[in-house]
């Protein structure tokens, strides 16, 4: 009796680690390079080499964020009786914004961010998409091989303005996004 409740015990542990593992393993989200040093402040060794200057960061061009922060809010207000968030991505897809509205779960703006990733992989808006990949195999199994790629309603490319150089939900896209 005893020896079983140790091996269930043990049993029980394995799959707890196996899943802890799981769960922290590192973002596959683009931009996102995990946690530096496991997440512990970084020490300097006694004796050791200054590290060398690192290289700028390059930086992918994206919407001005005060444009995106205000068609945020004013979407999120337009659309108050539905629990949802709003993502902006740059042009490769790294999130330069998330905002999830008061009375919205978490998990909502992580959608918006594969849902956006998703408009720009694809340069179309998610609607658009949905009957592309239950026709397309190809188109199919890169979805599914991508975590990081939703195709559901509510993802819409932006494009430059000519006219403010900032950019802006094409008319037609928006149209086609609509729930």
């Amino acid at each position: 009796m005893q020896k079983k409740m140790i091996m269930a015990l043990c049993a029980s542990g394995a799959l707890g680690f196996a899943i802890s593992t799981v769960l922290a393993a590192p973002s596959p989200l683009p931009g996102d390079h995990g946690r530096p040093g496991d997440g512990m402040p970084m020490m300097p060794r006694p004796g050791a080499q200054p590290a060398p200057p690192r290289p700028p960061d390059v930086v992918a061009r994206a919407i001005d964020e005060g444009l995106a922060l205000k068609a945020a809010l004013a979407i999120a207000k337009g659309c108050k009786q539905y629990p949802m968030a709003l993502a902006v991505v740059n042009v490769e897809g790294v999130a330069t914004l998330i905002y999830v509205p008061n009375g919205s779960a978490a998990w909502h703006g992580y959608s918006a961010v594969r849902k956006a990733y998703a408009a720009v992989t694809f340069k179309a808006p998610t609607s658009q998409l949905i009957g592309e990949v239950q026709h397309d195999a190809a188109m199919a199994e890169k979805v599914k091989a991508d975590p990081n790629l939703q195709v559901q309603s509510g993802g819409v490319p932006m494009r430059p303005s000519v006219r403010s150089g900032s950019a802006v939900p094409s008319p037609a896209a928006m149209m086609r996004s609509a729930p």
